[in-house]
């Protein structure tokens, strides 16, 4: 075979390998190295050409026993590794560590394999080991891992998708929010002013009636004054006129005293400073919250005792609730009070003798709760900024049970088969007791609360499980699988999952906003025997439930 120089393409000689560069030239050349950077065949020439620009110089060159061997005019690539080192660049990935079953430069070994015993140099051990199962296995692997990324990537794809949707929704939501708002700013911004106009009104009437008053006295004692001065020389009609006049000045005295005190008719206005002082409050109009929607792990617990000294019984606590503070309150219907527990060391700071056996409770603003007697069929509201202290309260004429707020009303149901909703000033908007179809809703109402976004009613029946409704009573969804047995207390964490504890099946589950069960967050083994009240607090990430004499507080994630 020919050795030296370039020769034209019409040569007749035919080399297993020819030069790269010079077939591109139109010359036939026989190649002696391969260069694994530039993946080219070189004869002697370009070896020397290559050779001679010093950025080539690091280049690896390998000879003609390290080409492939698949017979004559074979364009195979010669079995050398030309993967560059990501740490040391300059370097090819040809060694092979058993012992390990990793690759790697010269260098890499020299540093972290040193102490190995079954190293390689990759081009001979590839001559030595069938290594085609590999290949297949792992390009079977990557194909598979393909796949299944794909799809999640698709599926995470959609959800940019729906986000943005959802971003779309809820931004439409504020904004239909902010129009109802500044309804009822208008509302109130006409009612004001239709009480200043008619205040007005009535003061400009008054004022107008006293200057017509006194303009006609003016007039009266001003022509008493000309009958004086044209009677001067006649006597006796001057002493009718003096007499008459005095009578008239007696007279006009009396009717300016009468005349309203211009002073105390003021017209002045007091501003509904309320209104400022709760908007200045607020941080936004809406709260957004990243939904978590699995189910919740248990990382820690803590069990406390918040029987009082002087609590006679042992306690049964049916109901919880978590304060903006952090504080929770709990009522305890054995004993009749409601409990204020310390939300840092869990200790009942203070507590409140009820009028009545306190069913359920829960938060009206940062500062009012309200608590249901059942049996007294009344519902107390309690100031809680410092301590505990009765306000006002409303009497109805069934029991009141389960307790929510939504909307500045009162959600309560009856222990048996309805739920009302109520102005706060126990005017009956709404009895929702059956479903569209006429079926009964209800069977016994335990507890209720209100969704994360304010636009359903969650209810516990002790036989029928969760019910979820709409403002207008419409059911929306329905939870009553056998994980969850005679349910009790019920809550959300702040992002639409809904916490129930079942008093019969001894744990809590946990249900996503549409109603699914994700699963027991308190399960068995941490033998709560029939848990009752179920509280989260939302900024510490807790769950606390009730049994007997203790609350049991699981930190979760």
């Amino acid at each position: 075979m020919a050795t030296e120089g370039c020769t034209p393409r019409s040569s007749d000689e035919l080399f297993d390998f020819s030069c790269t560069p010079c077939n591109k030239k139109d010359k036939n050349s026989e190649a002696v190295k391969y260069c694994v950077d530039c993946q080219e065949y070189l004869c002697e020439n370009c070896v020397d050409n290559h050779n001679s620009f010093s950025v080539l110089a690091g280049h690896t060159l390998v000879g003609q026993s390290k080409f492939g061997q698949s017979g004559s005019g074979s364009k195979d690539l010669p079995s050398v590794p030309t993967e560059r080192c990501k740490l040391h660049s300059l370097k090819l990935v040809d060694m092979y560590c058993a012992d390990h079953d990793a690759v790697g430069c010269h260098v890499c070994f020299t540093i972290t394999h040193r102490l190995c015993q079954d190293i390689h140099y990759i081009p001979e051990y590839i001559q030595t080991n069938n290594l085609t199962d590999d290949g297949s296995r792992i390009e079977a692997e990557l194909e598979r891992a393909i796949n299944e990324i794909g799809f999640v990537l698709e599926k995470k794809q959609q959800e940019i998708e729906n986000n943005k949707k959802a971003r779309e929704t809820h931004l439409e939501d504020i904004k239909q929010y902010r129009k109802k708002l500044n309804e009822i700013l208008d509302k109130l911004e006409q009612a004001s002013i239709t009480e200043l106009d008619v205040t007005f009104r009535k003061l400009d009437e008054d004022y107008r009636k006293s200057v017509t008053q006194m303009q006609e006295c003016i007039e009266k004692l001003a022509s008493r004054k000309a009958d004086i001065v044209t009677s001067q020389n006649n006597q006796s009609q001057t002493f009718v006129n003096v007499k008459m006049s005095r009578c008239l000045l007696s007279d006009s005295v009396k009717d300016i005293t009468l005349l309203p005190n211009q002073g105390r008719l003021r017209l002045t206005l007091e501003r509904n400073l309320e209104i400022s002082h709760f908007l200045k409050k607020l941080d936004m109009l809406a709260k957004c919250a990243t939904m978590k929607h699995e189910l919740y792990k248990i990382s820690n617990r803590t069990t406390v005792n918040v029987k009082m000294i002087d609590d006679e019984l042992e306690c049964s606590i049916w109901s919880s609730c978590v304060l903006d503070k952090g504080n929770i309150l709990i009522t305890d219907l054995s004993n009749t009070n409601l409990k204020l527990v310390d939300s840092g060391n869990f200790k009942v700071k203070d507590s409140l003798e009820m009028s009545g056996s306190p069913s359920s409770v829960c938060k009206i603003s940062n500062s009012e709760a309200a608590v249901s007697l059942s049996i007294i069929k009344t519902v107390q509201f309690v100031a809680t900024e410092n301590h505990l202290t009765k306000t006002r309260s409303l009497k109805f004429d069934h029991e009141c049970r389960g307790l929510a707020v939504i909307d500045g009303r009162l959600v309560i149901g009856n222990d048996n088969d309805q739920v009302y909703i109520y102005t706060m000033n126990r005017q009956c908007l709404k009895v929702i007791k059956t479903e569209k179809t006429g079926n009964k809703m209800f069977g016994r109402v335990r507890e209720l609360c209100v969704s994360d976004d304010g636009k359903m009613i969650h209810i516990v029946d002790a036989h029928r499980g969760v019910i979820t409704i709409d403002r207008d009573g419409t059911v929306l969804w329905k939870y009553n699988g056998q994980e969850l047995k005679s349910p009790w207390g019920i809550c959300t964490d702040g992002t639409g999952n809904v916490i129930v504890s079942g008093f019969s099946s001894h744990n809590v589950v946990q249900l996503s906003p549409d109603g699914k069960l994700l699963g027991k967050i308190i399960s068995d083994e941490y033998k709560l025997k029939n848990p009752r009240a179920v509280c989260f607090d939302r900024k510490k990430c807790k769950l606390i439930a009730a049994v007997g004499n203790e609350l049991h507080c699981f930190q979760v994630k």
